[in-house]
C-alpha cells in the first residue's frame, strides 16, 4: 500500500518569510518560475544552489522552496528521464544528442541539490527551521522520485530510488551536533517499510566509515547518540503481512522480493545494530543500549546469538554495566541455550554492598532470583549466595532488607538441604569464628555450607520492627510456596516512612515528667539549674 507523504509534511505557511524580507527574497522564488518557463533560464539552478549557502536565513529558505518547486515539477513530468524507446527516426540525431545531454545535466543538478540540502541538515550554522525544511523537502523528493523515477524502468517493476536516502543517512547521524530534535521530526517517516529497510541498510554501510575518521571524543559521542536515537525510533513489523506501507509504488506480492520478507527486514535491522555496537560507545549510550537490547532489539533480530560476544564482554566489565548485561544474557540463556562458563561465579561476585544503591537494583535482584530458581543447582552454590546475602544484610538499608530476607528464605524453600545454615548452632556463631570467607571469589571455595546465618540472628534486634519481624521468620517452618518479591523490589526508604506515618496508633507509651509551668519549683531540674546561674 503506497501512502502519500505530501499532505502531512512540509507546511509552507510555517516557513513563510513575512514582513519586509518577503519582497527582499521574492526574486529568488521567481527564479523557479523563470526556469520552468524556458530552457534558456537553466543557469538559474546554479544560482539557486549558491543561495542555499547564503548567510541570511530568508535567502536560504527561499532557495530551498524554489528548488522544491523546480525538481518536483521535473520529476512529476519525467523531464529528466531518457526514453530508451526514443530513436533517431523520431527526431534528428543531433537533437536526440542535445536532449540527452540536457537531461543528463538536469540529473546531475538534482543530485547536487539533494547533496546540498542534506548538508544543510547537519550544518552547525543552520537554524532549526532551515534544517526541518531541508529534511521535509528531501522526503518529498524521495516520494516523488519513487513514483516518477529518473531512471527508466519496466512497468510494475519495483526499484527503490536511493538518491535521497544515500545522502541523508550520514547527516542524520552526523558528528557535528546532537540531532535529537530533528530526528524526532524524522520519526514519522519510519512507518514506511521500504524507507526503513533501505535506511538501515545504508546506516550499516556508513558506520564502518566513522571508525576510520579521526574524530574527537565529543564528535564520536554525537555520532553514537544520534545513531542510538535513530535506531531506538525504529518499530519493526512482527509478521510478513505487516509489511504493506511503501513510499513509492507497492511491489507485487507474488514477486518474492526481499522488501516483502520479514526475515530480510530482521537481517538488516540486526546488521545495523551489530555495526553500531562495534563503535566506541560513551558510557551513557553503552548503558542505554544494554537496557534496550533484550526487549526492543533481540526479539527482532534474525540471529540474536550474534550479540553473545558483546554481552559477555559487557558482563565482564563489572559494576552497573554487568548488571545491565544480565538482561541480554538471560534472554540468550533461556531462548537459545547459551552456555556461559563460570556464569554463577560472576553473578556471585556482583553481590556487593553498592548493589543496594544502584539505579537498576530491582532489575538485578529480579533476574538473580530467576537464575537461582533451578532446583538442580548444587547445594554449595545456593548456600554461598544465601550466606553472601546474609553478610551483606548487615550493611543494607532497611528497605533493601525487606526483600533480601525473603530472597534468602526463597532459596531455602527451593533447596531444603541448605536450611542447615539456619539450624546449625555449634561454631560459626559470630564474625570471628565464622569459617565463611567473604573475600573468596569462587563460591565453591567460600566454605559457606559449613557456616550459619548468624547475621539474620543479629537482624532480629534491628531498629526497624518490620526488618526484625522478617528476620525472625527463619525460625519458623519453611513456607510451601515462595514469596513474590515483585512488590518489594521497588520499595525505598520514603515508602517505609510513609507506611509508618500512616499507621494509626491509639496510645503511645512515653516516660517523662510533665512540666507544671515554665519555671517550676526547686524540685525541677531546669529550675534549679536556672536559679543556680543567678
Amino acid at each position: 500500500m503506497a501512502t502519500s507523504m505530501v499532505n502531512k509534511h512540509v507546511r509552507d505557511e510555517k516557513f513563510s518569510t513575512a514582513g519586509p524580507k518577503k519582497s527582499k527574497f521574492s526574486h529568488i522564488k521567481e527564479k523557479a518560475i523563470m526556469f520552468l518557463s524556458s530552457k534558456e533560464n537553466s543557469n538559474v539552478l546554479v544560482e539557486l544552489l549558491e543561495y542555499t549557502q547564503n548567510e541570511e536565513k530568508g535567502a536560504v529558505l527561499a532557495s530551498i522552496k524554489a528548488l522544491h518547486q523546480i525538481f518536483s515539477t521535473l520529476l512529476k513530468n519525467e523531464s529528466m528521464v531518457t526514453k530508451e524507446s526514443q530513436s533517431a527516426r523520431e527526431s534528428p540525431p543531433k537533437t536526440v544528442h542535445v536532449e540527452h545531454k540536457y537531461k543528463e545535466w538536469l540529473r546531475g543538478m538534482y543530485r547536487d541539490s539533494v547533496k546540498c540540502l542534506a548538508e544543510l541538515i547537519s550544518d552547525g550554522g543552520s537554524s532549526p527551521t532551515v534544517q526541518e525544511l531541508s529534511l521535509c523537502t528531501l522526503m518529498k523528493f524521495m516520494e516523488t522520485e519513487n513514483h516518477h523515477p529518473i531512471v527508466a524502468r519496466k512497468q510494475h517493476e519495483y526499484i527503490f530510488q536511493q538518491t535521497v536516502i544515500s545522502n541523508l543517512v550520514p547527516h542524520l547521524v552526523t558528528h557535528r551536533k546532537d540531532q535529537g530534535e530533528l530526528l524526532g521530526r524524522f520519526e514519522e517517516y519510519l512507518e514506511f517499510d521500504d524507507l526503513r529497510f533501505f535506511l538501515l541498510t545504508k546506516l550499516a554501510a556508513h558506520l564502518p566509515n566513522v571508525k576510520n575518521q579521526s574524530l574527537t571524543q565529543g564528535e564520536m559521542a554525537n555520532v553514537c547518540q544520534n545513531t542510538l536515537t535513530l535506531l531506538e525510533m525504529v518499530t519493526m513489523p512482527t509478521k510478513d503481512e505487516d509489511i504493506q506501507k511503501f513510499v513509492g509504488v507497492s511491489p507485487d506480492v507474488e514477486a518474492n522480493l526481499r522488501i516483502l520478507s520479514l526475515q530480510e527486514h530482521r537481517r538488516v535491522f540486526g546488521n545495523a545494530w551489530l555495526t553500531f555496537l562495534k563503535l566506541k560507545l560513551p558510557s551513557k549510550v553503552y548503558k542505554r543500549v544494554l537496557v534496550l537490547l533484550h526487549e526492543k532489539v533481540m526479539p527482532h533480530m534474525s540471529s540474536p546469538v550474534l550479540l553473545t560476544d558483546f554481552l559477555t564482554s559487557s558482563y565482564n566489565v563489572g559494576g552497573a554495566v554487568s548488571l545491565l548485561a544480565l538482561n541480554g544474557l538471560f534472554f540468550l540463556i533461556t531462548k537459545y541455550n547459551l552456555e556461559y562458563p563460570e556464569f554463577y561465579t560472576k553473578l556471585y561476585n556482583l553481590f556487593e554492598p553498592s548493589i543496594f544503591h544502584v539505579k537498576y537494583k530491582a532489575r538485578f535482584f529480579h533476574l538473580a532470583d530467576l537464575f537461582l530458581t533451578s532446583t538442580h543447582l548444587p547445594s554449595y552454590l545456593v548456600a554461598a549466595f544465601a550466606k553472601r546475602l546474609s553478610r551483606l544484610s548487615l550493611v543494607a538499608p532497611p528497605n533493601a532488607l525487606e526483600y533480601v530476607i525473603p530472597f534468602i528464605i526463597n532459596l531455602f524453600v527451593r533447596h531444603p538441604n541448605c536450611s542447615i545454615l539456619v539450624h546449625r548452632t555449634e561454631g560459626a556463631l559470630d564474625f570471628t569464628s565464622d569459617p565463611y570467607n567473604h573475600e573468596e571469589k569462587d563460591p565453591a571455595k567460600s566454605n559457606a555450607l559449613e557456616s550459619c546465618l548468624w547475621e539474620l540472628e543479629t537482624l532480629q534486634s534491628h531498629y526497624h520492627h518490620g526488618v526484625a519481624t522478617r528476620a525472625k521468620q527463619i525460625h519458623q517452618p519453611l513456607p510451601k510456596l515462595e514469596e513474590d518479591l515483585s512488590d518489594l523490589l521497588d520499595l525505598d526508604v520514603a515508602d517505609l516512612i510513609t507506611k509508618e506515618a500512616q499507621k494509626k496508633v491509639s496510645s503511645v507509651p512515653l516516660e517523662f515528667q510533665p512540666a507544671k509551668r515554665l519555671f517550676g519549683g526547686h524540685e525541677e531540674k531546669f529550675s534549679s539549674e536556672f536559679w543556680s546561674w543567678g
